[in-house]
């Protein structure tokens, strides 16, 4: 068999439920020189008989069986084996378009890049339809200026942190991947952000396929991420082995603000999604070990205000408390809903002081209202300014009409 041009890396773990349609959607694939290497994560059900059916029927499939180690770990096993001169990976719950390595090959080749990158369908598991809604998967931060080009990350640097770093959309120059010596971290969910980072901050070439050619399915009974579970505690380890990547470049000061942004979110979603009996020691570990709680690297001037929310939410959760972060948060909450309130119903400010209601119409340039400390703060003509003392249980939502 003469030497693949493309090496499909494709984790499998117990998921006899999904593997055949992952599989028939690569071996259907309109570019056919590849090899396709199924590394069989120590799965405990019909999984393993799976890959050994398919592999009596296309000699192209390769099985690698190891220990159980996670889907970093079995992708660091693909990559040690592969033969291809590009790389493609492909989780083995997802399937992929007929077209997908024909058509990111063809733009590798066209635009001379080290990853090319393609547009994602979310198919829900749940709800059983496919969600376009995220611009993360489908692109949408790339304008028309990116396309039919190759690029580094020096023109991704105003959305650096919302390209998508998951591993499966794209493929990638195996030379640049040992070049790069790029490994996913074993042992460690949420793993794709520092091995795409550690070759995108080399000053590597990408370029973009606008077409929707992997199918991402979400929502699925059993998948890590929607567990909740003790491994969520990695996204601390993964921000620091991302954040080695940035520290260093000599344009990090024009990126650390979009890292830290970024990365609180994440901080706070994870913490949120976290079961209970492990939300105290995620607590404790950011408070010890985050690089995000250097004021040094990230002073709150920098961030305070522009994304109030989650910064405030994860100055509270890096105190340790959980009950001082759940009372802040309650707190936080209440104070953004009486700001939807004033700002979002629909043509008017509504709201009652002492035994009188007032109803202003909304015109930015003529009257404002915003809110902080139990003061509504108003200006008039954006000249005359004046305060009310005002408290949440004086507030009263009205409907238009009354």
């Amino acid at each position: 068999m003469k030497k693949p041009i493309i090496s499909v890396i494709v984790p499998v773990y117990n998921v006899e439920k999904y593997l055949g349609k992952c599989l028939d959607s690569i071996l259907d694939q309109t570019f056919s020189n590849m090899e396709i290497i199924c590394v069989n994560d120590g799965s405990t059900d019909n999984s393993r008989n799976i890959l050994a059916q398919y592999k009596e029927k296309d000699c192209r499939i390769k099985i690698v069986d190891k220990e159980n180690g996670g889907l970093s770990s079995a992708r660091n096993a693909g990559l040690k084996v592969a033969q291809g001169e590009y790389i493609s990976f492909i989780d083995s719950d997802d399937w992929v378009d007929r077209t997908m390595l024909e058509k990111l090959y063809n733009g590798m080749i066209e635009h001379n890049t080290d990853i090319t990158i393609c547009a994602v369908h979310q198919y829900d598991e749940t709800k059983q339809c496919i969600d376009d809604s995220n611009p993360y998967y489908t692109l949408g931060y790339f304008n028309e200026t990116f396309d039919n080009k190759a690029f580094t990350y020096k023109e991704l640097k105003p959305f650096i942190m919302d390209v998508c770093v998951m591993a499966w959309n794209k493929l990638y120059r195996k030379s640049t991947i040992d070049e790069c010596k790029a490994q996913f971290p074993d042992g460690l969910i949420w793993e794709d952000g520092p091995f795409f980072f550690s070759i995108l901050f080399k000053n590597k070439k990408v370029s973009i396929v606008r077409d929707f050619l992997y199918y991402y399915r979400i929502n699925r009974k059993g998948s890590i991420v929607d567990k909740g579970g003790k491994q969520f505690l990695d996204i601390i380890d993964i921000i620091e082995l991302m954040y080695s990547h940035i520290k260093d470049l000599p344009d990090y000061e024009d990126i650390k603000y979009s890292f830290f942004k970024k990365k609180v979110e994440d901080v706070v979603s994870r913490f949120e999604n976290l079961k209970y009996k492990y939300k105290k020691h995620y607590a404790q570990r950011l408070k010890n070990e985050s690089s995000l709680v250097n004021e040094s690297l990230f002073p709150p001037e920098m961030v305070r205000g522009k994304f109030r929310y989650n910064y405030y939410l994860f100055c509270n959760l890096k105190t340790g408390s959980i009950s001082y972060y759940n009372l802040k948060k309650f707190i936080m909450q209440f104070k953004y809903k009486v700001l939807e309130i004033m700002y979002f119903t629909e043509g008017f400010y509504t709201f009652k002081y002492k035994k009188h209601i007032f109803k202003i119409k909304k015109h930015p340039k003529i009257f404002d209202i915003y809110y902080n400390s139990d003061i509504l703060h108003c200006a008039l003509l954006r000249k005359i300014k004046f305060d009310i003392p005002f408290k949440f249980s004086e507030l009263e939502k009205f409907n238009e009409d009354d």
